[in-house]
């Protein structure tokens, strides 16, 4: 396992039982090595020169296993910015959920409207999409996130046609990189457009199996983290480790929420360890 320095977290251990039951529920965030690499992969993307071959990356996972959240901190990391006395705004990387309505054009107006750039506000429907475009090539913009590219498989033909025509304009017209986020069905575009697939590249965040690394890797951080007074083995006992994936069907989400009623009961048992004993107890 490639592990990284470990995140450190206050020892809360010696703290009371309702102050610890509170820090429990309140819960953390786990830095594992599969997150950091597909936040480092995005930087690398976005610093790479403007010929390169794979200009569309189809970032997949089953919901709950946390991309929207690796998504907005690889995009905290590139905020606009403004140049000197230019006084020009640039803006890296732009970030825009696909808008529920399914009309492209009121996802172009969000854009613009979450951007807030003087001059490319309210737009008519004709000139809303070309308006967009201009933006994008006006800020330097060099990676566009279209987040739930999912939901464009719910929308009618022509409104699904209409985002794909613009994720293929960015690339070809303008040099712009775009990232496509959501379940692993997106990818199905790219085998059906000979076009897309030979520019795309496909990474996928799958659900955790218990003897997957960053599995273990979130477990041990639950354990540094974890507020428990005798230190268990809950990232060491295989039967453990499976009995959670059972549980969590290994989606991160689930995992929380299942350690975070399994750490409550072990303070409030008064076993205080995070142990296959304890979870036996827990679950019966």
């Amino acid at each position: 396992m490639n592990h990284t320095p470990s995140q450190h977290f206050p020892d809360m251990s010696k703290a009371s039982v309702p102050e610890r039951i509170r820090y429990v529920r309140n819960g953390a965030y786990f830095e594992t090595s599969a997150i950091r690499a597909l936040r480092n992969r995005l930087n690398e993307l976005l610093n790479e020169p403007l010929d390169c071959e794979n200009k569309l990356v189809f970032l997949t996972a089953p919901a709950g296993m946390g991309l929207t959240r690796i998504i907005k901190q690889f995009a905290a990391q590139h905020p606009p910015a403004t140049k000197g006395r230019s006084g020009q705004q640039t803006v890296p990387v732009v970030n825009q959920l696909i808008h529920p309505s399914g009309n492209f054009i009121d996802y172009c107006d969000a854009l613009r409207a979450q951007l807030g750039i003087p001059g490319y506000g309210p737009m008519t429907r004709r000139s809303s999409y070309p308006k967009t475009l201009e933006l994008l090539r006006h800020l330097n913009t060099r990676l566009v996130i279209l987040e739930d590219f999912h939901r464009t498989y719910s929308f009618q033909k022509h409104q699904r046609i209409s985002y794909q025509n613009y994720v293929h304009y960015l690339i070809s017209e303008y040099d712009i990189r775009v990232v496509l986020t959501g379940a692993p069905r997106i990818w199905r575009w790219a085998l059906e457009d000979e076009q897309t697939l030979g520019r795309a590249v496909h990474y996928q965040y799958r659900a955790w199996t218990s003897r997957e690394d960053d599995f273990i890797e979130f477990l041990e951080g639950f354990e540094r983290w974890c507020p428990v007074r005798e230190k268990g083995a809950l990232s060491r006992e295989p039967k453990l480790c499976k009995a959670i994936i059972r549980k969590s069907n290994g989606i991160c989400k689930n995992v929380m929420q299942v350690l975070t009623g399994f750490a409550i009961y072990a303070i409030m048992s008064g076993s205080d360890r995070l142990d296959f004993d304890t979870w036996v107890s827990y679950r019966s």
